[in-house]
């Protein structure tokens, strides 16, 4: 079966490179390597499991009520060091799926001997058309299907008390289109506290949070996915004050050269149409905002955020659909309260989106630094569409939680002080250890990230945590920026002793600038990997530049 599309329908390839990987689309006349006559059999785990928490396998069948199915026999093992556990064996009794999207949740309680890194085989038999099949892992018909990869941790992520990590970019069911899918809020948010994880925005696009619920080629005057969005979200937050969901859409909007660039607008109840890049019309690719015209349109709790804004757009797309990236006068708008410059891939970060941020600090625009994953439900695996029609890929990249934003928040956790605390810039970004800095003037009173110091004297307090999961402490550096002089400079860098996984200083700075800021870089390092923490600056504002005798 094919969908029906829209006049000119060529339109639509330079967006073929989402998760879930929607298989069913297809142009007519052209051959399709991967599409099928069935539902697209998903299942997932997560990728990290933290202490004490039951194991959530997630079994997810789209497109049904196309091809619909009977679920006959789902079984799940993992194997350690040769030896192989059965933890699942589950008979459905040839259940009739024929739904748009189906899931559930399998939760397993692991034997105690079963910790460190494992892989688990998930097995799904099907009745398909009077077939029976058995597929692992996944029914594409162009991925490995191999085991995946867990680690079941001894040791929860490291971060000092009131203190709250999460996931700033994350794509639900309310992504929904030609090319792409997430999974359902109350499951992201099982797998997530499963996960060690306090809170992850839903920031679904813009372009398909306009469309009918069960049409994506036809906008909704009524807006009944963002409604229901917004509805599911209040309620899973009511149920459960332990997790926070924040809403929000990833919006398409013009930059200063009328380009389409993502923005994610959260906790913000009106919402924005952005169409430009959602190549739902030909050649219609004009933004319907720029992003100076949204800014002061939102509400006073709303927080705004330049979603991936140093991602440079693949040529086709700057061709196709008008896509660009934020410039310099995008950043310095009125009202701009974060950008998130660590989206999943670290090397493009720590290249091209630390440096930016640093420029923009230098300039005097205090923006908190958020990361986020862009993840389309993906929580173990990344299964991505390659070339269109011919071939599809699989990594490790924008997965669930794998980038997260730590959060301080003094008062009770809630979704109003969450947003404060993330607007003030009470934040860091980590893929491993935590880092804290603050001043403490002679009085005691303490200046903590995102707060400006304005005392003649005070002590610097450093604070970094690992794991044996992160390794030791390799580095920690700290970083001041003078705003006058345009510079930024090392102030000192360390090397703690071997073996240490806590780091704690208080010491006297010899200079600090009289305009400019401090930030943190923490490093750790385990024999397969490193990982990075930076902090959000200290920012010291001052009549002149003072010293700490």
């Amino acid at each position: 079966m094919t969908i029906d599309l829209p006049e000119n329908y060529l339109w639509l390839a330079p967006v073929f490179f989402f998760l879930y990987a929607e298989i069913h689309f297809r142009i007519p006349g052209l051959y399709s390597r991967y599409y099928k006559k069935e539902p697209e059999i998903i299942a997932d785990v997560p990728f990290r499991l933290d202490p004490g928490q039951p194991l959530p396998v997630l079994i997810l069948i789209k497109d049904a009520h196309m091809f619909p199915v009977r679920l006959l026999h789902i079984s799940a093992d993992i194997s350690r060091n040769g030896q192989k556990y059965e933890l699942l064996n589950e008979q459905p009794g040839k259940l009739l799926v024929e739904k748009p999207l189906w899931s559930k949740l399998y939760f397993i309680r692991l034997p105690e001997e079963i910790d460190g890194r494992v892989r688990m085989d998930v097995a799904i038999t099907f009745e398909i058309n009077g077939k029976v099949k058995t597929i692992h892992n996944d029914n594409y018909a162009l991925t490995s299907h191999s085991p995946f990869e867990i680690l079941i941790d001894q040791y929860p992520l490291p971060k000092k008390e009131k203190w709250y990590l999460g996931d700033l970019h994350y794509h639900s069911i309310y992504s929904s289109d030609q090319v792409e899918f997430g999974a359902p809020l109350d499951v992201s948010k099982q797998i997530a506290k499963a996960m060690g994880i306090d809170f992850f925005a839903v920031t679904d696009h813009s372009y398909d949070l306009d469309d009918l619920p069960d049409n994506y080629l036809q906008n909704d005057p009524l807006l009944s996915k963002w409604i229901d969005m917004l509805d599911s979200t209040a309620a899973l937050n009511k149920e459960d004050k332990s997790f926070i969901i924040i809403p929000g859409e990833e919006m398409s909007v013009g930059n200063e050269k009328k380009q389409n660039v993502h923005f994610l607008l959260l906790n913000n109840r009106d919402f924005f149409h952005g169409s430009g890049d959602g190549a739902e019309k030909w050649f219609r690719t004009k933004p319907e905002w720029l992003i100076r015209q949204i800014l002061p349109k939102l509400e006073p709790t709303a927080l705004a955020v330049a979603a991936h804004p140093e991602t440079k757009p693949p040529l086709l797309q700057k061709l196709l659909i008008n896509r660009g990236k934020w410039r310099n006068k995008d950043y310095m708008a009125e009202g701009l309260h974060g950008v998130q410059m660590w989206n999943g891939i670290k090397s493009h970060f720590l290249q091209h989106g630390i440096q930016k941020w640093v420029s923009l600090l230098l300039k005097g625009k205090k923006l908190s630094l958020l990361a986020g994953n862009d993840a389309h439900g993906n929580f173990n695996r990344f299964r991505q569409l390659g070339t269109p029609f011919l071939t599809m890929r699989e990594n490790k990249n924008d997965v669930f939680t794998t980038v997260r934003t730590g959060v301080y928040i003094e008062k009770e956790f809630s979704l109003n002080s969450l947003i404060e605390a993330i607007r003030k810039g009470g934040t860091i970004v980590t893929d491993g250890p935590f880092a804290e800095i603050s001043i403490k003037n002679n009085n005691g009173k303490i200046c903590k990230m995102g707060d400006t110091f304005t005392d003649n004297a005070g002590t610097l307090q450093v604070t970094v945590l690992s794991s044996p999961t992160f390794g030791f402490i390799k580095s920690v550096e700290l970083y001041a920026g003078d705003v006058d002089r345009g510079e930024e400079t090392i102030v000192f860098c360390l090397t703690p002793e071997t073996g240490c996984y806590e780091y704690f200083n208080e010491q006297e700075i010899n200079r600090l600038p009289g305009n400019g800021y401090i930030r943190l870089m923490a490093i750790s390092e385990n024999q397969e990997n490193t990982y990075h923490c930076f902090t959000n600056p200290v920012y010291i504002k001052q009549d002149e530049d003072f010293y700490m005798t």
